[in-house]
């Protein structure tokens, strides 16, 4: 594989920094689209191992996914053209939006604008979901260890603890199967 330009890294996740809205899960859309298809420079498996690296690591979990793909593709330079990218649009953003929040939140049309927001990161946050459960939650056990940890984070247990038994269950399942 040719190697990517820095140049190229960093305005791909710029403008994965400037355009995807409403959290982590709805902006995994925008990287499997750019990262995947539009730029192939990483495969479907190596997509969900850097999601997993990035859900288990501390700090924010697309940074963190970011930072592990930016690091695959060009090791630190690429990691850290990685973080500029995605971090200069939302301080931008966020300052901005507080800035107005502050001065205008009151105002009726601000908060209807809002809640459109709202239910438009929730059809997003849906769309990823599905197109992951498709790729990860192929096998009758997968389906099952998925079901129990949703139901457990219903119930509210910790997050680490969760992903920590899966990934110990996983090991248990399917390390028998790969030998």
């Amino acid at each position: 594989m040719k190697e990517t330009s820095l140049k190229k890294i960093f305005f791909v996740f710029l403008k994965i920094g400037a355009f995807a809205f409403g959290g982590v899960y709805s902006m995994l859309a925008f990287f499997e689209r750019e990262l995947l298809h539009r730029n192939k420079w990483l495969s479907e498996e190596e997509f969900s191992e850097a999601v997993a690296v990035g859900q288990l690591t501390p700090g924010a979990p697309i940074i963190n996914t970011g930072i592990f793909i930016g690091y695959r593709l060009r090791r630190l330079k690429g990691a850290l053209i990685t973080i500029t990218g995605l971090v200069l649009p939302s301080l931008i953003i966020v300052v901005t939006l507080g800035y107005v929040y502050i001065k205008y939140r009151e105002i009726e049309i601000v908060k209807a604008f809002l809640k459109g927001i709202g239910a438009a990161v929730v059809g997003l946050l849906l769309g990823v979901i599905y197109k992951l459960g498709k790729k990860i939650l192929n096998s009758s056990s997968a389906i099952v260890l998925g079901m129990m940890v949703l139901i457990l984070a219903i119930l509210k247990i910790n997050p680490i603890a969760l992903l920590v038994l899966s990934g110990l269950t996983g090991l248990i399942l399917y390390r028998r199967r790969d030998a």
